[in-house]
């Protein structure tokens, strides 16, 4: 089984890659995401809806962020941190959030 610094990784290449049915495989049903700018998305459909019309760039230069280096991720208590520099709003940070099975319950995005 492949730990959750290891999902969230396949997590950021897939947002990366723009693979999106992969990317949704990857979540809970009661996905719950918020972001400042787009307000908080409740429930798997309605977030992939979300994706689908307006990608959330994973870095790189296809990205509508820019050129944003993404760390590692790590271990932040339950949850899985991934600090992204290189945005003109200041450092972003991602954190990931699992339930028992290991899907992807919770995206939090804002600024560090």
């Amino acid at each position: 089984m492949a730990s959750r610094t290891e999902l969230a990784k396949r997590y950021m290449a897939l947002q990366q890659a723009q693979k999106f049915d992969d990317l949704i495989a990857m979540m809970s049903d009661d996905v719950m995401m918020t972001n400042p700018m787009t307000g908080t998305i409740n429930g798997k459909d309605a977030l992939s809806e979300a994706i689908r019309a307006r990608p959330m760039g994973g870095g790189g230069s296809n990205s509508p962020m820019g050129d944003i280096q993404w760390s590692e991720p790590e271990e932040e208590g339950q949850d899985v941190k991934i600090l992204g520099t290189g945005s003109p709003f200041g450092t972003l940070k991602i954190t990931l959030a699992f339930n028992d099975d290991n899907k992807i319950s919770r995206i939090d995005a804002g600024l560090a």
